[in-house]
């Protein structure tokens, strides 16, 4: 195993050995946020611009990310003060031409890394050249000076461990390029270290520093830390964001966090752009590892395509099939199809409670033929147009946001009175037996529906369309979920007798599907893997909110007779 992999997953594997029972991690603690008990992680969070400048080594400006605790370690009191174990992380500026008078370090050992600009630093009669990708060890009691050898301003972050007094440093400074070094994915699904400096290279405190990239349309796997640990990133280069607990934040170059160690607050990476971005990490690791609470990672530590579903064939989106004709002239298009979610045959045929769902369209002035349905029923959601549906003696208005459930032996017919398409998403499911089904058809109007709760997996924004008590024979929940601008859903998997389907309505989103970011455009629909290992958590990092359809099926329930 690689060594960057043993560091960055040591407290989470070494906790294993001390639970009794093998923690549930197909979630992430589903409690919404508490800012009574639950971290506040903007609390955590600094940018250097938010802090003064002061000079050290004579000429060299500092501008704190992250300072000593002051207070609780998991309420500080202060933004960004909530270190424990390491002294500072700052950003240093020289101004071109400049150089800092020779300075000894007491106490403490530094470790600079070169944001940009171009300069020299001299120890003990040896120079290194300064530039973008360079990091340097400088261990105590050893003289040296930085130059700045260009005219732009020579920046870098700068790390100040504490130096036991049992501990003996390194005699000359230690220089690496992370341009020139090896590397590779190791870990956390996405993890793409370098590791510059270990604890066999001369740190005091901290187990490992290293830059880490994440290619595009990548997360790292969302996982805590335990008490006793002391883990920060910061971001380098390119504008990712980061899950903080229950939060979605932006992580812009300058930016810097620490995890809160109570074993409870996960933390992840995203990277939505097309380019790679660079984050730095930095961490002490204690001795021992307590034990490991439920909720404490999700998924496993390492990827492995053997043992995770291929979800592609979990997504699919109404314009790549073909469009065929019901009801007489109803345009219905595939979305989800009956199959075998286990082993689908084919993209999106992986639904085993419910016949089919569709995208449908009935065309302008159109209408259909009288049907009436047998052994099941259909549920017809509006999203665009005019018509009426009538069923028995009652006609009811379609218009955006109308649900319809319609049971079978009624005879019903539906007509377009406007001159745009009449669209509706629809969803066969089928009726068990011994089923008795409503009498008259249901009319639902979302728009008039309140809603039921707005921390449904920490953040979901639910209206209930549907339940089984309205006369549903094979599901058991048909809903609307809004997503607020910069918000999370829970992750989670669901286990073999689940049927929960997601179908962005409107506007482009995102969905972390096993341990990928996978985009979601409108009309695109998935179904979550039933296999109990693979996570689904839908996020918005818009500036506006975002709304998706959802149907459910959860475990064998006693249909109504």
């Amino acid at each position: 195993m690689p060594k960057m992999l043993v560091l960055l997953s040591c407290f989470l594997l070494s906790s294993l050995a001390f639970a009794k029972t093998p923690p549930d991690y197909s979630q992430l603690d589903p409690r919404p946020f508490d800012p009574r008990k639950d971290p506040d992680p903007d609390m955590f969070m600094g940018h250097w611009k938010e802090s003064s400048p002061r000079h050290t080594f004579g000429t060299l400006i500092e501008r704190d990310l992250l300072t000593r605790n002051d207070g609780d370690s998991l309420h500080p009191r202060t933004r960004g003060a909530v270190l424990q174990f390491i002294n500072r992380l700052t950003y240093g500026s020289l101004s071109g031409g400049n150089a800092t008078v020779p300075s000894t370090l007491k106490g403490e050992q530094i470790v600079f890394f070169i944001d940009t600009g171009e300069g020299v630093i001299t120890a003990r009669g040896k120079t290194a050249r300064l530039a973008y990708g360079i990091g340097v060890l400088m261990p105590p009691n050893l003289e040296f000076t930085m130059k700045n050898t260009g005219s732009a301003p020579l920046t870098m972050y700068i790390i100040s461990e504490p130096v036991p007094s049992t501990f003996t440093p390194n005699k000359d400074m230690l220089v690496r390029d992370l341009n020139i070094m090896p590397g590779g994915v190791s870990g956390h699904w996405s993890h793409i270290p370098k590791a510059i400096f270990m604890k066999k290279d001369g740190l005091a405190t901290m187990s490992g520093v290293a830059p880490v990239w994440f290619d595009g349309m990548t997360m790292g796997q969302p996982h805590s830390h335990c008490p006793g640990s002391e883990e920060i990133w910061f971001s380098v280069r390119g504008n990712p964001y980061i899950l903080l607990g229950k939060k979605l934040r932006l992580f812009p170059p300058g930016t810097a966090y620490k995890i809160p160690s109570d074993n409870m607050t996960p933390h992840s990476t995203i990277n939505l752009s097309k380019e790679p971005v660079l984050t730095f990490w930095f961490m002490v690791v204690p001795e021992k590892s307590p034990q490991a609470p439920s909720y404490s990672q999700l998924a496993d530590v390492v990827w492995n395509k053997d043992r995770r579903q291929d979800v592609v064939m979990f997504f699919r989106n109404w314009r790549a099939s073909l469009p065929r004709n019901t009801h007489g002239s109803l345009v219905e298009r595939e979305v989800l199809l009956k199959g075998d979610p286990m082993k689908p045959a084919g993209t999106g045929t992986v639904l085993k409670y419910v016949n089919r769902f569709t995208h449908a369209s009935l065309y302008a002035h159109s209408q259909t033929i009288p049907t009436t349905l047998k052994g099941e029923q259909e549920i017809f959601y509006i999203i665009s147009g005019k018509g009426t549906v009538t069923a028995g003696k009652k006609t009811v208005e379609l218009t955006r946001g109308i649900t319809i459930l319609m049971p079978e032996n009624l005879g019903f017919t539906m007509q377009n009175n406007g001159s745009e398409p009449l669209e509706m998403y629809l969803i066969s499911e089928p009726c068990p037996a011994g089923f008795r089904p409503n009498r008259d058809m249901l009319v639902v109007d979302e728009n008039t529906t309140p809603v039921s709760s707005t921390t449904s997996h920490w953040v979901g924004i639910v209206k209930p369309l549907l339940k089984t008590s309205d006369g549903l024979g094979s599901l058991e929940s048909v809903l609307t979920c809004e997503f607020s601008p910069m918000t999370f859903f829970q992750p989670h998997s669901h286990q073999e007798g689940t049927e929960e389907v997601w179908v962005a309505l409107d506007t482009d989103t995102y969905v972390l599907l096993g341990m990928q970011i996978w985009p979601q455009a409108p009309g695109t629909a998935f179904m979550i893997p039933p296999d109990g290992k693979t996570p689904h958590a839908n996020f918005n990092v818009s500036d506006h909110s975002v709304k998706l359809f959802y149907f459910a099926r959860f475990r064998d329930h006693e249909p109504r007779k």
